[in-house]
């Protein structure tokens, strides 16, 4: 990647956050997290179209990702490839195949992860945009 991209990662874990953002930075992004899906939008309304990769809880303090992801999708200019990242769903889940088979979001990951396995899933959606669905999950 010659180029610095953003990347939001909306997670109300901040544990969750500061490693996201500490494994996107050793990967040359520039990244905003934010705790909920309020200050996502807000800041996607601020900041478009400044964002390149967003990476979403599945289950937010104040909405659920998919919801985020449809609001994202709906409200907002925003057209940048959009990871579900769960510690709840897992990948066979009908509601992940759902967004998925859809395009609404381009790749789910499931936590725990491993560093490579993101950054896989992040490249992936990033050569290949939104047309085609990735799935990654640990064993």
């Amino acid at each position: 990647m010659a180029e610095s991209l953003t990347a939001l990662v909306v997670d109300d874990e901040p544990d969750v956050c500061w490693a996201l953002e500490t494994l996107l930075l050793g990967d040359r992004f520039t990244v905003v997290t934010v705790g909920s899906g309020t200050e996502a939008l807000r800041w996607l309304e601020e900041s478009e179209p400044a964002c390149h990769l967003i990476l979403i809880d599945a289950k937010l303090s104040d909405i659920e990702g998919v919801d985020l992801a449809r609001r994202i999708r709906t409200e907002t200019s925003c057209v940048a490839p959009l990871i579900l990242v769960s510690g709840y769903f897992y990948k066979d889940d009908s509601l992940v195949q759902e967004t998925l088979r859809t395009g609404l979001v381009s790749a789910f990951v499931a936590k725990p992860f491993r560093h490579d396995e993101m950054l896989n899933a992040i490249h992936a959606v990033l050569s290949i945009g939104q047309g085609s669905a990735h799935v990654v999950s640990s064993p």
